[in-house]
């Protein structure tokens, strides 16, 4: 079989609103010695004299084919048209409500916590995980009383559209992961410093979701500080120089089980 590919003349218009790019080439395509009755046939012709996939739009360098449409002119001996659909979408990505979309927001922000002790001789536990040593660092408690400080954080959201069926499969793993921080390094979060709040999922068609993963990422890997007490609850103290700070304190982890946030899902 030897295709003919012919590019009409009305073809390659070129748009731009709102920063989106659209654009589009339209062929003709026919063959003389053996009629051409299925759109599969004209599909197998992409990369073989019609623009393939992720192809650039001619003259562009960020303009790629995303789309297409296959139609037999009506009435014709296998005369077929065809329409690529170009814009500046990277190629490969997804439409929101097709399967395999992802997208990413992040908040950084930070929050005041309640602390005893900061500074660089702080000794923030590997992982997250405190043992019962004394934590040091510098004193700033006033007679056990802890001083508001500003603690630096940040919330990722993942948006990921998939299939219905896949969902039953997805819930089991999010039940487990949530509430769990993670075992590797994810998104650029050390090990033990995000924090997986779990997600939402949405329908948006018959056959498809959008799920919305929350994690939280915090600089002292969620650890809360916990001055030593004695048998009437008072924050036991020391005294240096004439200054009354809390004598020992303690990291505390609320959230001491790990997950392989990677195995979530597969599309981050």
């Amino acid at each position: 079989m030897t295709a003919t590919i012919y590019e009409t003349q009305e073809t390659r218009d070129f748009s731009m609103s709102g920063g989106r790019v659209s654009a589009s080439r339209r062929f003709v395509v026919w063959d003389d010695a053996t009629e051409i009755t299925e759109p599969a046939v004209v599909r197998d012709l992409f990369g073989a004299g019609l623009p393939e996939m992720g192809d650039l739009f001619p003259g562009e360098w960020n303009i790629f084919a995303t789309n297409y449409a296959i139609t037999r002119r009506p009435e014709s001996r296998g005369v077929w048209d065809v329409e690529i659909s170009y814009s500046n979408n990277e190629p490969g990505t997804f439409q929101p409500a097709e399967v395999g979309y992802v997208d990413y927001s992040i908040d950084y922000s930070a929050e005041f916590r309640e602390l005893w002790r900061v500074g660089s001789g702080l000794v923030i536990p590997t992982n997250g995980s405190p043992g019962t040593a004394d934590i040091a660092g510098v004193k700033i408690d006033q007679a056990g009383v802890p001083v508001s400080v500003l603690v630096r954080m940040s919330t990722i959201q993942i948006t990921e559209t998939v299939s219905s069926l896949s969902v039953s499969a997805r819930s089991l793993v999010i039940r487990q992961a949530r509430g769990r921080r993670n075992n590797t390094v994810f998104q650029g979060a050390p090990i033990g410093q995000a924090l997986y709040q779990g997600a939402t999922a949405t329908r948006i068609a018959i056959d498809t979701y959008t799920i919305t993963h929350k994690f939280s990422q915090d600089e002292y890997s969620h650890l809360l500080q916990v001055p030593q007490r004695n048998e009437n609850t008072e924050v036991t103290l020391v005294s240096t120089a004439g200054v009354f700070n809390a004598s020992i304190v303690r990291f505390v982890q609320p959230f001491p089980n790990f997950y392989d946030f990677n195995a979530i899902s597969e599309n981050f």
